[in-house]
């Protein structure tokens, strides 16, 4: 038997509770390059860090969106569309409260992030 979680909602191991968390917070170190990493490694091993590195990485993806196209809009609005990173920079929050969930064992995304990863 395997000692990490391979279906959905089972309790998972300290294992894939460390790197679920550290799926969200390789965020800040290396983008999205951190989650797909976990993803490559641990996809066919855990389900409950599989699912916590997709939403890392569904999460950096919008942060880096976001991030060009604020940046876009002031460019065009001639640095009135910059005011808009105040709130962006509450998306920098979220791996942090992802990481959190991870730690604490729970199956739970980020809000507006849905089931994606839950397969």
């Amino acid at each position: 038997m395997s000692e990490h979680a391979m279906t959905w909602g089972e309790t998972p191991s300290s294992d894939d509770k460390l790197w679920g968390a550290l799926a969200h917070l390789s965020v800040f170190v290396g983008g999205f390059i951190g989650p797909i990493l976990l993803l490559l490694i641990f996809q066919e091993k855990s389900k409950f860090i599989k699912y916590h590195a997709i939403q890392s990485l569904v999460l950096s993806i919008a942060i880096t969106v976001s991030g060009i196209l604020i940046s876009i809009l002031s460019a065009v609005t001639c640095g009135l569309g910059g005011l808009l990173y105040l709130p962006w920079l509450l998306f920098l929050l979220a791996p942090l409260w992802g990481a959190w969930k991870g730690w604490e064992g729970r199956w739970e995304g980020y809000p507006g992030a849905g089931d994606i990863g839950k397969s």
